[in-house]
């Protein structure tokens, strides 16, 4: 897999290691979360470099994963790309390097880079909420039954605005109740 250990990456990395491997992580991605139905093999290319007892892990991800349809739950491909930034520090060390960057800093307890759980970590938090089939894409009505339908946020806005408008014939009394309360 994709694991070292500080002691490998001093020697290996004192010039950047290049990394340019293509990893299968579906069963680690679909025992972490069960929503993932397929996973393509993962493109991982980058660079790891060590310096002050730190390796700073800088990857390109590709891949394909099938997810269910956020909205009738049909298998949809999602083509996923993503940058990994994270710099990882050796247990019980500081160095300067981590206050000045903007990178993800990770503190490891065993002293060993495993870029494979990280990987599946990011693919996690990269998953999209919002997930359709190409049908559902094109549709322009959203889907509808008896005593409900399917609302985007902006139509559920207009419903409320208009909902919040007072009838004609009430106003009346709202000046009326309004008048009895600045009386007392």
């Amino acid at each position: 897999m994709m694991k070292w250990s500080f002691q490998e990456l001093r020697i290996k990395a004192q010039d950047p290691l290049k990394v340019d491997k293509t990893l299968d992580l579906k069963t680690d991605l679909m025992n972490k979360n069960p929503e993932v139905l397929d996973l393509s093999p993962v493109k991982v290319q980058g660079y790891l470099i060590y310096d002050d007892h730190t390796v700073l892990a800088q990857l390109e991800i590709a891949l394909t994963i099938t997810l269910p349809s956020s909205r009738s739950l049909e298998p949809v491909d999602v083509a996923m790309q993503f940058p990994i930034r994270e710099r990882y520090i050796e247990s019980g060390w500081q160095s300067e390097l981590v206050q000045d960057e903007d990178n993800l800093v990770i503190e490891l307890e065993d002293n060993t880079v495993d870029l494979g759980r990280a990987i599946v970590d990011n693919i996690i938090t990269h998953i999209p909420l919002k997930r359709l089939t190409p049908d559902e894409l094109e549709a322009t009505e959203l889907p509808s039954g008896d005593d409900w339908n399917l609302m985007t946020e902006a139509s559920f806005q207009n419903d409320e605005k208009e909902s919040d408008q007072i009838d004609p014939r009430f106003a009346k009394l709202k000046d009326l109740l309004s008048d009895d309360t600045s009386e007392s």
